[in-house]
């Protein structure tokens, strides 16, 4: 309820501008309350009440939104603050179960985690990687992960389709601060980089049927969930706003989980405060660092993201140094010279595509020099490339005695 500073008295509704709205107190299906803005017309309030009881509406310039899980204020300079009041308090307490799925979610990056859980909690005005949850198995729990911060952060979270990102009318996310895409797969380019965007962006411009767009500043963090784990979407090598975790079935089943989360939601707030250091926020732009959120199931997004014929020179790369120059160390080569080698006869394939997947996937960078390539015995001049063999052969596994 809205309540009438002047009078004391409670009144449902809300004017924004020129528009009417009922705010809509209601219990989700954890029991807890959320609040909900529903536009509403000026002839059903004066058939529902007097002219005088709409004289006594509350009437604000605009709508903003300023996260505050602590002290929220729900009016900012006479301008309605579409952040939902934070639905828990801390309190001192044991939080066995909580411990068990941030364990379960976080593994071996679980200091990583506990930060980026308190800054959720303490600073959700600061941006944040976007999290992904993936694995290939069932009942991992990616879902109960995103149901529980559901619990934690009530009216502020939202979960969405995948089409909803890229969808005209976005009012259903715009002023959340932990947006959920489960069972994600992003074929289309323009849906991955609006969730780039999104990741980093200052302001939004929302689009809600029947009312104005307006501007709001824009604290949303983003959380994927998906079963598939290198494919759910192109990633590239430079990019460093996704942090991936793998998930494999919990070596503890608990089939009431969720209930008992949410009754230590209260002692999993105390410990995030009060028992936890304080964070570096000069560290990164996105207080964890590319360092702490890099691992082998980023890299193997990054792997398949990259094209395929990135994929077919890295194999004939390995079977080369396996098997034509076995002995060699390296092997140093220009774009003309892949192509006379592996792609005579590939009119799809031209020096111009190869030179540029070896800069954009290879990361790689050509060095004026004289050079030796494939079997070649006179030295060439060119702008080459060099490949080691140690990145594309196990040497460890050749020294091995059998």
């Amino acid at each position: 309820m809205i309540k009438r500073l002047d009078t004391g008295e409670q009144i449902p509704y809300i004017r924004v501008g020129t528009d009417f709205f009922k705010v809509i107190h209601k219990p989700d299906r954890f029991g807890i309350e959320r609040e909900e803005l529903k536009k509403w017309n000026q002839q059903t309030l004066l058939i529902d009440h007097t002219k005088t009881y709409i004289g006594k509406i509350p009437s604000y310039d605009d709508f903003i939104i300023i996260p505050d899980n602590i002290a929220p204020e729900p009016i900012i300079n006479n301008c309605y603050n579409m952040y939902a009041k934070f639905p828990h308090k801390p309190k001192k307490g044991k939080y066995k179960w909580t411990a068990e799925m941030l364990n379960h979610v976080f593994g071996d990056q679980i200091e990583a985690g506990m930060m980026y859980m308190k800054v959720l909690y303490e600073n959700p005005k600061q941006a944040l990687p976007i999290l992904v949850l993936v694995s290939e198995e069932r009942q991992t729990g990616k879902s109960t992960f995103l149901d529980w911060l559901n619990m934690l952060f009530g009216a502020n979270m939202v979960s969405i389709e995948p089409d909803t990102i890229g969808a005209a009318f976005n009012g259903e996310f715009a002023t959340k601060n932990i947006i959920a895409i489960d069972e994600t797969i992003l074929d289309k380019q323009i849906a991955v980089e609006k969730i780039k965007s999104l990741a980093t962006k200052k302001f939004i411009s929302v689009n809600i049927k029947m009312v104005q767009q307006f501007t709001l500043p824009f604290f949303g963090k983003i959380v994927l969930a998906s079963n598939n784990e290198d494919k759910f979407m192109r990633i590239d090598d430079k990019e460093i706003r996704f942090w991936v975790r793998k998930l494999s079935n919990p070596k503890i089943e608990n089939h009431n989980i969720l209930n008992d989360m949410v009754e230590e939601i209260p002692a999993f707030l105390y410990h995030l405060s009060n028992e936890l250091p304080d964070i570096d926020y000069t560290k990164s732009r996105m207080v964890l660092t590319e360092d702490q959120i890099k691992n082998e199931y980023l890299t193997a997004v990054k792997d398949e993201s990259k094209s395929g014929l990135y994929k077919e020179i890295k194999e004939l790369l390995e079977d080369y140094f396996n098997n034509e120059g076995k002995d060699q160390d390296e092997l140093t080569v220009t774009p003309k010279d892949i192509k006379d080698k592996w792609f005579t006869h590939d009119s799809r394939t031209s020096i111009a595509y190869i030179r540029r997947v070896l800069k954009q996937d290879f990361n790689s960078e050509p060095i004026m020099m004289k050079y030796k390539p494939f079997d070649i015995v006179e030295s060439r001049t060119g702008r080459a490339y060099t490949f080691k063999r140690e990145d594309y052969v196990d040497t460890d596994a050749e020294k091995l005695p059998f």
